[in-house]
């Protein structure tokens, strides 16, 4: 007998329907001067009774045509960015403890991560508690810039090179408990320390006296509190979802997140999401629209960065699921999940207004 789809799409992470799943999907991201495409292939296997391993692999193929990304004189300027990771997470009931890594690559920036994770059920499984740490390394040049030569970058106010570090310590917690026969309540804390350069090697700051490249302190300190609560509604066989998230850094960036979704079931097997989230944020505390000098003992720190001004954003989104059953498939086909999600987000920044679009098919396998 299958549950209803509502269900499913709440209690996704807790639930297996067969020894592993591939999911295929397509990401199409398009602003003012940006267009993303991402090609993705995940990989969900069962590893004995107890163990899961899972995989990815994706394409960022980027066109731009912002000087931010190394655009000369605004041409437009493509970049493909690399990715694959995988984890495994083995159950020891009430125990389950993981890793994953994972490696991005393109011209101008190399990425590793590593991490580990572990969870908890307690109170007869009502209650999840869970906590993580990682670790990435990432080093930045300005390879992708257009000329002869690769510009030099200022690591730290003293030091210049052609390749700088950053390091970044990531740490995670969760709880979850069930506090009614059709509702959970969920938090989540994050915080992550970075150490290194992250300025923008390509962008510059405007001042009254001209132009410079920008600087931004080599240290930042990251955190986020997240709640959450879902509530399946039999009646009407709908997914009620509420979260809200506060983040808050020490270069003065507050941001609010207030999001709501609702999960319908459309006969047996099809399933319908509508998504509003907003978005506010501050203002870091250096960030000007125009400075009045480039100086560094004035300024020391300046930023053309749109993602460290004050800005607010809406995004709606609707997406359809559809199993293969609808459309008389049999067999591991029958249990194949189809997705579209089309994002629009109204921005309130020069970035302007966004289109998403996200194709995906799953496929359960056996093995």
């Amino acid at each position: 007998m299958r549950l209803p789809v509502a269900i499913l799409v709440a209690l996704a992470p807790s639930l297996a329907a067969a020894d592993g799943t591939l999911s295929m999907r397509g990401v199409y991201y398009k602003e003012r001067s940006t267009r993303v495409m991402q090609p993705m292939l995940d990989g969900l296997f069962d590893v004995g009774t107890r163990g899961l391993v899972n995989a990815h692999f994706l394409v960022d193929a980027i066109t731009s045509a912002s000087a931010s990304s190394g655009a000369d004189n605004q041409m437009p300027f493509t970049e493909n960015r690399l990715e694959a990771g995988a984890g495994y997470a083995h159950d020891f009931d009430p125990i389950r403890v993981g890793a994953q890594a994972r490696y991005s690559s393109e011209s101008d920036y190399r990425s590793f991560y590593a991490g580990v994770r572990g969870e908890v059920d307690l109170a007869q499984k009502n209650m999840t508690l869970g906590a993580g740490f990682g670790v990435a390394s990432d080093k930045i040049s300005a390879a992708a810039a257009q000329g002869p030569a690769i510009p030099t970058l200022s690591c730290t106010p003293t030091m210049s090179e052609r390749q700088c570090d950053l390091t970044s310590y990531i740490g995670f917690a969760s709880a979850s408990q069930i506090v009614a026969k059709n509702a959970v309540v969920g938090l989540t804390y994050d915080i992550t320390k970075l150490e290194g350069y992250q300025s923008n090697p390509y962008r510059t700051a405007l001042a009254d006296d001209g132009i410079a490249p920008e600087r931004h302190p080599t240290e930042r300190l990251r955190q986020a509190i997240a709640a959450s609560m879902r509530y399946y509604v039999g009646r009407t066989k709908t997914t009620l979802v509420g979260a809200y998230r506060y983040y808050h850094d020490d270069w003065d960036v507050d941001a609010h997140t207030p999001e709501v979704r609702v999960i319908q079931q459309v006969g047996a097997t099809v399933d319908a999401t509508f998504r509003y989230r907003y978005y506010t944020q501050d203002a870091a505390f250096f960030f000007r629209d125009r400075y009045p000098t480039t100086d560094a003992a004035v300024f020391p720190f300046i930023s053309d960065d749109v993602k460290l001004s004050e800005f607010t954003d809406h995004t709606f989104e609707a997406k359809l699921g559809v199993f293969g059953e609808t459309f008389g498939m049999s067999g591991r086909w029958a249990d194949a999940r189809f997705e579209g999600i089309i994002s629009y987000v109204a921005q309130y920044n020069r970035f302007g207004n966004a289109v998403i679009a996200h194709a995906a098919l799953t496929v359960p396998i056996t093995y």
